[in-house]
């Protein structure tokens, strides 16, 4: 048990406060070849690194070549996260610096000694808090980023920071329980971070961050220890500033044959992809979720359809504005249902624990109210109508059901069949993410352009088949050979 009777980490013993989805926490590893994360390691004399731009690829290079070690990109990301996270509030918790340092030389003397454990080795990630630590509060329109841990994530693009009367996705937002995760990689504190979405928490951050990212297929990234929402809608999946780095990452994380690699998947063409496109008028979040601005809704608009007019000129096949359910035609009660019953579960797992059911979390909330809920909105909405809901087994079934029918039968499967296209694409801003999440889809984000009226990027999505996770990253390093390269932000000293 940690300080104040607070949960304590089966994994790591690190003290935590209970239930803090919104933010990710700090820690440094590499990824073995199988896919196990490990603590890791770094350096004594070598190249600047440009942590804003920085990828795998190249830090690989260094390191291969002696230009850098594992113990100096250590050092490089700590400097970085030391000079801008006062402001950005993107990590909770860093692994202490003498581990890291540890960790960094033994694989610096791996690589030296000949031995390499992949592509992974010796490089700095961060991952999200969603192993084993969940969301402290939960309201219909609580702000995208905020922790009771660590407060609220800013965009690093972002002219000006948060307004504190913006709405819950609104230009000025992170957009997503994965704030801190996409704000880390894109603020330069690492190449590479693993966040979590049930609908939207990697698709509209990595968005709102200029990065590229996947929700795999529900299943092909192991569910265990991840604090569940719904084992229906659940993944954990990568966010990354090119899409060789996402597949690097995708491959570790992922169940499949280890001979297989989405690093194949790669390629710089269109010429055998069929796209459908969404019209951005009709996919589009509400206004009660991003106040509208007439210039950033006239820029929009514009890039997005110049987008879709360059995609059109290069694919095998283009569809445009094809018809997919709207939100109103869901009813996604079972992602409330499944979240008082599976994170009940979940927390009774805990060795030890002060708060052991959804109850347990509301009250605990209530009873901290000034600690645990953020004065702007202080409310829980979603954990107590979730409490609340009463559903029969036969009526769970039957709304799972009706969910699977309107994602897939009259959904994705019925529009990509009927068009004889592979992938829809259309805005990460939009509930494309509600028919990924009721279908089981793969889905995924690639940045587009910044807003001129205060810097905000821009971000389109891909849809495909149950499966069709290699064909998303075709279709992303399609995507990335096509158009210009992403910017890093201009960060404040």
């Amino acid at each position: 048990m940690g300080p104040m009777g607070k949960p304590r980490c089966m994994q790591c013993g690190t003290g935590l406060k209970p239930l803090c989805r919104e933010r990710i926490i700090a820690i440094f590893v590499y990824l073995n070849s199988t896919g196990y994360l490990r603590s890791f390691r770094i350096m004594r004399s070598p190249a600047t690194i440009d942590v804003l731009r920085a990828d795998i690829k190249t830090l690989q290079i260094l390191l291969h070549n002696q230009q850098t070690t594992s113990r100096h990109l250590v050092d490089s990301y700590i400097r970085q996260i030391q000079a801008h996270d006062a402001y950005l509030h993107a990590m909770i918790q860093i692994t202490p610096v003498d581990l890291l340092h540890h960790r960094a030389d033994e694989l610096d003397r791996e690589r030296t000694a000949g031995h390499s454990r992949g592509p992974l080795h010796g490089i700095p990630i961060v991952i999200k808090v969603s192993k084993p630590i969940i969301p402290i509060s939960s309201g219909t329109m609580m702000p995208s980023g905020w922790s009771a841990v660590g407060g609220q994530t800013q965009s690093a693009y972002v002219r000006g920071g948060l307004d504190p009367t913006d709405t819950k996705v609104g230009h000025s937002s992170t957009a997503g329980s994965s704030s801190g995760p996409a704000v880390a990689v894109s603020a330069g504190y690492a190449p590479v971070s693993i966040g979590v979405e049930t609908d939207g928490s990697l698709i509209c951050p990595a968005g709102r961050a200029s990065l590229y990212t996947i929700k795999p297929t529900i299943g092909l990234v192991p569910q265990d220890g991840l604090v569940p929402i719904s084992k229906h809608f659940d993944s954990a999946g990568p966010m990354a500033k090119t899409v060789y780095d996402l597949a690097v990452v995708l491959d570790a994380i992922t169940i499949k044959d280890s001979s297989t690699s989405f690093l194949s998947s790669i390629s710089d063409s269109w010429a055998d992809i069929s796209v459908a496109t969404l019209d951005p008028t009709i996919w589009k979040f509400p206004d009660s979720f991003v106040r509208p601005n007439p210039s950033a809704t006239e820029q929009t608009l514009r890039d997005i359809y110049a987008a879709y007019e360059r995609i059109e000129s290069e694919a095998k096949k283009f569809v445009a504005n094809v018809t997919l359910p709207t939100i109103d035609k869901f009813n996604l009660d079972e992602n409330a249902y499944d979240l008082r019953r599976e994170l009940t579960a979940y927390l009774q797992d805990l060795e030890e624990s002060e708060v052991r059911s959804l109850q347990d979390v509301i009250k605990f909330n209530k009873a901290h109210a000034e600690e645990e809920l953020p004065p702007h909105h202080s409310k829980q909405d979603f954990f107590i109508s979730s409490q609340e809901l009463e559903l029969s087994q036969d009526e769970y079934d039957r709304a799972l059901r009706h969910l699977r029918y309107i994602s897939r039968d009259s959904g994705v499967d019925y529009v990509l069949e009927q068009h004889g296209v592979d992938v829809i694409i259309g805005p990460a801003d939009s509930f494309l993410t509600s028919i990924a999440a009721g279908g089981g889809y793969p889905i995924a984000g690639m940045p587009l352009s910044y807003l001129d009226f205060n810097g905000r990027p821009l971000g389109l999505a891909a849809i495909t088949r149950r499966g069709g996770d290699g064909l998303l990253i075709k279709v992303l390093s399609a995507w990335e050979a096509t158009f210009p390269a992403r910017r890093p932000p201009v960060l404040g000293e």
